[in-house]
């Protein structure tokens, strides 16, 4: 994850760099409403309640001794306590996170056995059709699993099994999605960090743009925005990794023909993730010379900071603060980040402590960390051009960043080690414009 963060500054120098002409549309901020919404939200001190032990954070393992023991300390437990639901979870993901340490741990056979035993202690439960969907290799059989572990989804789901059933509903919507959006919501465990970042994207945004996602994390806040909170339901959400039919149509642009396929650029075959990187690219491209609406693409993403990334498939694409635009004309797209920057994202919550949500311990990985720390890195990339045409700016920008990290810093928080290897760069450009304070 770290390595991502960082290589949003190098493909940030690059895409702020565009120039040519550009003229934006107006948007209501329904920024009253979103804070709002944020306001009254339900807080849980706690997570869900089990007779047994807690859901273990597994981030916090750092090398495979100590992995080992965890799975060995597990399989020990649900041999004493075969009842105990989150004893087999911890077991099972102590054993999957094992294997990318010793790949010969877990086999085909390794599966069948595990899941025997687990059908033998908590059969027609919550917890075996979960695993029993996990472990499915067959897409019929995990979606059929997975239905009837929503049978019995507990009252007070974990926050995972939030982030886990939303996204198994994603893509066929409706009711049952909107249900477990506000669910979620109401639930308490949702942190408010991850719906202003992921709000601001919006806000960037103009009227009826189309929005590629990368995976739950990217389309999720997004989707609880709209359904829950009923603000900026005129962008439309694509999964860009989902089938290509239902992204064809939703974007409303004709299904691509082999020419499309073909015409693939050349990739650097020693790196196998090279192909797969290009062909989302490549969906970009095609959406955004065939819809009549503007699409757009998060900053963040980790398609965009490969490297040896054939050029004609970065150069319609222009960085706009926390998403990036596609334009086969040239414009002024500095000017665009500005006003989403001074007029419509909401930036005062970075510094300021909100209520941490149940499971998302500072001190451990957490989205909302993660959203800070994408913020401050892809708006640090404005400061040099601030600083040139507009020191006040500078001065302020600089200022807001440098408060944001000493807040992280009380906070204790998991990413501190990382802002603070910015706060030099951040202090020179807010000393220099001192004397221009706004």
């Amino acid at each position: 994850m770290k390595k991502r963060t960082i290589g949003l500054m190098v493909l940030l120098a690059g895409l702020l760099c565009s120039c040519g002409q550009s003229q934006q549309k107006g948007q209501d901020t329904q920024s009253s409403e979103f804070e709002n919404w944020i306001s009254r939200m339900p807080q849980r001190t706690s997570d869900s309640k089990t007779e047994g032990v807690e859901l273990e954070k597994w981030n916090v393992l750092k090398d495979s001794i100590t992995l080992l023991k965890r799975v060995q300390k597990w399989d020990a437990y649900v041999e004493e306590h075969p009842k105990d639901e989150i004893g087999w979870r911890n077991l099972y993901a102590a054993s999957i996170l094992y294997c990318y340490y010793d790949r010969d741990y877990i086999s085909e056979e390794w599966h069948k056995t595990f899941m025997a035993r687990v059908k033998k202690a908590i059969p027609d439960t919550y917890t075996y059709y979960l695993l029993a969907m996990e472990n499915s290799n067959e897409w019929a059989k995990s979606r059929k699993y997975g239905e009837e572990a929503l049978k019995r989804l507990p009252e007070q789901p974990l926050k995972e099994d939030f982030d886990k059933w939303c996204w198994f509903l994603y893509e066929k919507g409706g009711k049952r999605l909107d249900d477990m959006l506000t669910r979620y919501y109401e639930s308490g465990l949702y942190s408010a960090e991850v719906l202003y970042y992921h709000y601001n994207q919006m806000q960037g945004m103009e009227e009826n743009g189309i929005y590629l996602g990368d995976d739950e994390n990217d389309l999720i806040p997004k989707k609880m925005i709209q359904v829950v909170f009923g603000l900026h339901k005129d962008k439309v959400l694509v999964n860009r990794n989902g089938d290509w039919g239902i992204i064809w149509k939703l974007c409303k642009v004709p299904m691509p023909d082999e020419n499309w396929v073909n015409a693939l650029p050349e990739f650097d075959k020693s790196d196998p993730a090279s192909e797969w990187y290009i062909k989302n690219l490549m969906i970009l491209d095609w959406i955004g010379k065939h819809s009549e609406h503007p699409v757009y693409y998060a900053a963040d993403a980790s398609s965009l900071n490969r490297r040896k990334m054939p050029r004609e498939l970065l150069k319609n694409l222009y960085n706009e603060g926390l998403v990036v635009r596609y334009s086969s004309k040239p414009y002024d797209n500095m000017a665009a980040t500005c006003r989403n920057v001074e007029e419509r994202y909401l930036l005062d919550y970075l510094y300021r402590p909100l209520a941490s949500t149940p499971q998302e311990d500072e001190h451990y990985y957490s989205d909302g960390s993660m959203c800070v720390r994408n913020t401050v890195v892809l708006l640090q990339g404005l400061l040099p051009h601030y600083k040139t045409y507009n020191p006040e700016r500078c001065h302020w920008l600089s200022g807001l960043l440098l408060k944001t990290i000493e807040q992280r810093d009380k906070q204790g928080a998991f990413d501190k080690g990382f802002l603070n290897d910015l706060k030099p760069d951040i202090r020179s450009y807010y000393e220099a414009t001192k004397a221009n304070e706004l």
